[in-house]
């Protein structure tokens, strides 16, 4: 499905000011309304006060022939001072153009020999960190099967300078040297790595000590991913109720508080411990070298039972007015394979109950599922190095990446979800890696957007299950992207006193609420960017009715 949104957007702006405003002001009267419209041709050509890179065609405004460009209105004078307005935008935006697929590891070349002499053939979960605009780092897992219970499979790391545009070979830095501490092998099951970067840029990496019940091992890098030591052999996640607490698998998701950048949380999981399943939150503050226990997001609860309630592998992301959302998968007996979902307001002192959005996430497809998932905001700046977003405010869409499947179990397909209102909503899923063969093993990956706005995901891909090998593929797509910026005059000095946020224009309808000082001239400004010189993204009208009011009594 190719997802083409002609979409209306609306903003109710009350404030175009980033500052904190002051309250006190005097109480006023709501009175009657003024409109400004942007619609045809020479109405963009009428108001148009600058241009870069821009072409108007047809009504609409679009690149040309360039990867950016911008355009400026002139200022409007509104009649009397204006503090309030809603702000609609018709939009085209192409969210899934220029897909491509990408084998980063051949399983079938078996690159990667382990201790015991077998040539492994099957790599993949992976997970991506940012180091920075150009450089980074990629956790993936070798063996030879799908998960081998109770025997041994390797951890390997390896190194872009280039967004993922291309990669090292395994265990190689940056400048080609080995990496020290890697690959990790010591005779166990790791299953998947988690590769997370710390506020104080220490990178860290957890993987399963030796199986399911024996907790999670977490190596650290202080110097980018040159170097790895054990850096605490079995994770504590001190506090927490119903279970020990040296139990706890991590690996699974996590943000850094924008508010509090001290502050990380880290979904953990508890699987098949003592029959049992369970996901909790926890927080730590001091880098990852200890961790609390904050609050159950799926209580412990019996994996056999058909209703009992037991999640797994959990996602969190923060969205915004100390508020987290979480995906769950469950363990339902039979392989019924539902997705879960957990909204805290409190900043995980606790959960909702977990309320399942199968019928949302299923893609149309009896029993379909969303499982595997990882979740993030537009506007986290460990998911888009440097982005313009505000993530404290959740600014930004919230996307999700992981596997779809039918009934829980293959065929398994790499996709994408994506809402616009923090997940009261999912739109999705969008396949990544074209058409599928029933059988199909894959998942279990992770998403990533660069400096252009491309969103890279990585997974492994293995064929219909006579086969054992399994590559590690990136796909890519997207780059189309349309900002919006409302500005005030409040002097007629000509100079903007104080720009708004910027205003993603996507698919949807947004509404956001901003509070501002009142002013008589506005102007607002587009800009338009894509990965390639293609002619979107365009768009084909502004409409802004302003709300105007009295002398204050």
């Amino acid at each position: 499905m190719r997802f083409l949104a002609r979409n209306l957007i609306v903003l109710t702006v009350l404030s175009l000011c980033t500052a904190p405003i002051l309250v006190g002001l005097a109480a006023v009267d709501t009175l009657a309304e003024e409109s400004w419209s942007v619609r045809s041709s020479s109405q963009w050509k009428q108001e148009t006060a600058s241009a870069d890179a821009v072409a108007i065609e047809d009504g609409r405004l679009l690149l040309d022939g360039a990867r950016q460009g911008q355009w400026t209105s002139s200022w409007h004078e509104w009649q009397s001072t204006i503090q309030s307005a809603k702000i609609a935008v018709e939009a085209e935006i192409d969210l899934f153009d220029n897909k491509t697929i990408e084998v980063v590891v051949d399983g079938s070349k078996k690159p990667y020999t382990a201790a015991d002499g077998v040539p492994h053939d099957w790599y993949g979960r992976c997970m991506i960190a940012i180091i920075d605009e150009n450089r980074w780092i990629m956790a993936i897992r070798s063996g030879i099967n799908h998960i081998d219970i109770g025997k041994r499979d390797t951890i390997h790391i390896m190194t872009s300078s280039d967004e993922g545009r291309t990669w090292s070979k395994l265990n190689r830095w940056f400048d080609g040297t080995p990496i020290t501490g890697m690959p990790y092998e010591d005779g166990h099951t790791h299953s998947e790595p988690g590769l997370f970067r710390m506020p104080n840029g220490d990178i860290i990496l957890q993987f399963w000590r030796t199986w399911s019940h024996t907790g999670t091992k977490q190596l650290r890098s202080t110097d980018n991913g040159k170097t790895w030591t054990t850096d605490i052999d079995r994770i504590r996640v001190v506090g927490v109720a119903g279970a020990d607490d040296d139990m706890a698998i991590g690996t699974e998701d996590y943000f850094v508080d924008p508010e509090n950048p001290a502050n990380v949380y880290m979904a953990f999981q508890y699987f098949r411990y003592n029959s049992k399943a369970g996901t909790l939150l926890a927080r730590s503050a001091d880098n990852g070298k200890s961790y609390s226990f904050l609050s159950w997001i799926g209580p412990l609860a019996n994996q056999k039972h058909p209703k009992g309630g037991a999640t797994f592998e959990p996602a969190i992301e923060y969205v915004g007015n100390r508020t987290i959302v979480a995906v769950l998968r469950d363990l339902a007996a039979g392989g019924a394979g539902r997705t879960w979902q957990s909204i805290s307001t409190d900043m995980g002192a606790s959960f909702s109950p977990p309320v399942d959005i199968s019928s949302q996430v299923s893609g149309g497809v009896e029993k379909g599922a969303w499982q595997r998932a990882r979740l993030y905001k537009e506007s986290n700046p460990y998911f888009q190095y440097n982005n313009q977003l505000n993530y404290a405010r959740g600014e930004g869409r919230l996307w999700g990446f992981g596997l779809h499947s039918i009934g829980g179990g293959y065929t398994r397909k790499p996709v994408v979800y994506w809402s616009d209102d923090n997940g009261g909503s999912w739109h999705g899923p969008e396949l990544l890696h074209g058409p599928m063969r029933p059988g199909t093993d894959t998942g279990y990956g992770d998403l990533k957007r660069r400096v252009d706005n491309t969103f890279v995901a990585a997974t492994y891909y293995c064929p219909p299950r006579d086969s054992s090998e399994a590559d590690v593929e990136q796909y890519t797509f997207g780059g189309e992207r349309a900002t919006l910026i409302i500005e005030t005059d409040r002097d007629g000095d000509g100079a903007p006193e104080a720009d708004s946020r910027r205003y993603e224009l996507h698919g949807g309808k947004n509404v956001v609420p901003v509070s501002s000082p009142p002013a008589r001239r506005w102007r607002f400004r587009l800009l338009l960017n894509s990965n390639n010189k293609v002619r979107g993204p365009k768009i084909g009208s502004v409409d802004i009715t302003a709300r105007k009011t009295s002398s204050p009594r």
